[in-house]
């Protein structure tokens, strides 16, 4: 039986850059950062975190280069979207829309990556509304 979701992975192209970017700008730890064959093992997570996010480069030989940037579909979960907005704004990271308050009662936003990957910013609505 499944119980878990372990990685997701997106599309980068140069590892060294997006590490730096998802470590030291949105704050998550490096889960692995090994040679795997050919290529690199990084995963990343936010601190407590079960699921990983793989840095993955994209292989010009299969042509997965349009891989890299657009939507993810990954959301990542605050508990104060407002807060982290601010401190993620302050730290370098591009918001592609600001906090807002959905219909259903959740806030949203989004957010890219240096290789324009977009993230959604997520308070659920069981949260304390900021």
């Amino acid at each position: 039986m499944i119980t878990d979701i372990a990685t997701v992975g997106i599309y980068v192209r140069d590892q060294d850059v997006a590490l730096d970017f998802y470590k030291n700008k949105l704050g998550f730890e490096v889960k692995a950062d090994r040679p795997a064959g050919k290529y690199r093992w990084i995963e990343v997570a936010p601190p407590g975190a079960r699921t990983s996010i793989v840095l993955g480069t994209p292989d010009y030989e299969t042509g997965s280069e349009d891989k890299v940037g657009g939507f993810t579909d990954i959301q990542l979960f605050t508990s104060d979207i407002q807060a982290t907005h601010g401190k993620l704004a302050s730290n370098g990271v591009k918001f592609t829309v600001k906090p807002m308050l959905m219909p259903w009662g959740s806030w949203h936003s989004q957010f890219v990556d240096p290789d324009g990957n977009e993230f959604f910013l997520v308070q659920r609505e069981s949260e304390e509304r900021g």
